[in-house]
């Protein structure tokens, strides 16, 4: 009973993370939402600003609008697997896990290229699950890259 009410939430915020990744789509940026969630309460959300700066990612920008102390056992849900520079911010905040929709073959600092979270050397590790929404997220990032030809 446990799986199946951790699996609709696992539905549910990583909904929200895609309606953010389609509202950085409208705006012209590349379609990655995020939000953060602690004992089921949604403390952030934000989607990609590269345009405006380089370190804007969807991960970055939903950690750093929240008070330090409550990364920690926090849930990220995001659309895209996290790069390098995130994952190493998840471990450092010291969250409790990160779901993510599609591997980011490119970039992907948390499963696909590297598994900075799971790296035994660190001093925190954090769980890594793949979430719902594979096809949805990658009809987002094609749509966007459809662009440049």
């Amino acid at each position: 009973m446990k799986y199946k009410r951790k699996v609709a939430n696992d539905a549910f915020w990583m909904a929200v993370a895609l309606c953010m990744a389609k509202r950085g789509l409208r705006e012209g940026e590349v379609p990655v939402g995020a939000v953060l969630v602690k004992d089921g309460k949604l403390l952030a959300a934000a989607h990609n600003r590269t345009g405006k700066h380089p370190l804007y990612h969807a991960e970055l920008l939903t950690m750093l609008s929240v008070s330090p102390y409550d990364l920690k056992g926090a849930t990220l849900y995001v659309t895209l697997e996290p790069c390098i520079m995130c994952s190493g911010a998840l471990v450092l905040a010291r969250l409790k896990e990160v779901v993510f929709a599609l591997e980011n073959d490119r970039f992907g600092g948390t499963y696909s290229l590297y598994q900075i979270p799971l790296d035994l050397r660190l001093n925190h590790r954090l769980r890594v699950r793949k979430g719902p929404f594979t096809l949805e997220v990658l009809a987002l990032m094609k749509r966007y890259f459809k662009r440049f030809p």
